[in-house]
């Protein structure tokens, strides 16, 4: 009777700790499994889709004010990324060179890359270790800016150090080296970007990178419509003509002394179909010249 009694002890002590067991097992699932998902939405598309917006104004260099874009658990000792380089007026810096000048990362068997020019997009392309990785950018040995990417332990990264701060470190976003991404840019415009503007009715021009599709009337008035966004409401279009990889707008504004922003949608596409990198620019206007 004894024996049997300490046998159902036995048996219940066992019971209690393998469920003790399987809830902490369940408990370890619970909570790596999100972990897990958001180390692989990085490479998810649709995640990456987001990378290319804008803020409404152009503050920093990307997703987030201040620059911060993505926070990546897991990554490797090196990342592939690649941004926009453009001027205090908006203006995408194009086959310009830049080069590193120091860094944190000196391992060889990184692969980093330690120079390059920028494509005609203004984008420039690099693999950066962890840690700060400073960069100069020139133009026929003339200094333009330097900018530093900043690389977490984590995956956190971020364009900082802006010099002169009225250029833009934009768009920057991860790609897969072995699939270099193509992309298709606004590269400058007209007003510029933080200019004035004198008259009622400056034509808003807007050059891109590359020709852009050709639509029919109708289609071009709704692409306009839904892809070229401006705030306030006081600022409405009239007719728009397209020429290679130019669009010009006329415009008619009927308030002054104000800031109008212009945002750049995805709908506007490359005669090979690829989506603009969304952006933004404004400009003030004012009705008489000081």
């Amino acid at each position: 009777m004894k024996k049997r009694l300490i046998g159902k002890l036995k048996s219940e002590q066992i019971q209690k700790k393998s469920f003790l067991l399987s809830k902490f097992t369940k408990g370890i699932c619970i909570l790596l499994f999100p972990l897990l998902s958001f180390q692989n939405c990085f490479f998810n598309p649709i995640v990456a889709s987001f990378l290319n917006s804008n803020t409404e104004e152009k503050q920093g260099a990307g997703f987030l004010e201040g620059g911060l874009l993505l926070g990546l658990s897991g990554i490797g000792s090196s990342i592939s990324l690649t941004g926009v380089i453009r001027n205090g007026l908006g203006e995408a810096q194009t086959n310009k060179v830049w080069t590193v000048v120091s860094s944190d990362s000196n391992s060889a068997e990184l692969g980093l890359t330690t120079s390059g020019t920028t494509d005609n997009t203004g984008r420039f392309f690099i693999i950066v270790g962890t840690g700060a990785t400073t960069i100069k950018v020139t133009d026929l040995g003339e200094d333009l800016v330097t900018f530093t990417l900043q690389v977490g332990t984590f995956g956190m990264f971020q364009a900082t150090n802006v010099d002169p701060p009225e250029y833009e470190i934009g768009s920057l976003i991860p790609y897969d080296p072995s699939n270099k991404p193509v992309f298709f840019e606004l590269v400058s415009t007209t007003p510029e970007n933080n200019s004035t503007t004198y008259g009622s009715g400056p034509n808003l021009v807007l050059t891109f990178s590359d020709p852009l599709t050709v639509w029919e009337f109708s289609q071009l008035l709704t692409i306009v419509n839904n892809n070229v966004i401006v705030s306030p409401s006081t600022l409405t279009f009239g007719s728009t003509s397209i020429d290679s990889n130019v669009m010009t707008i006329m415009t008619n504004i009927s308030a002054f002394d104000t800031w109008y922003t212009i945002q750049i949608g995805p709908g506007i596409t490359s005669a090979t179909g690829i989506p603009v990198t969304p952006t933004s620019f404004r400009f003030f206007s004012q009705e008489f010249p000081p």
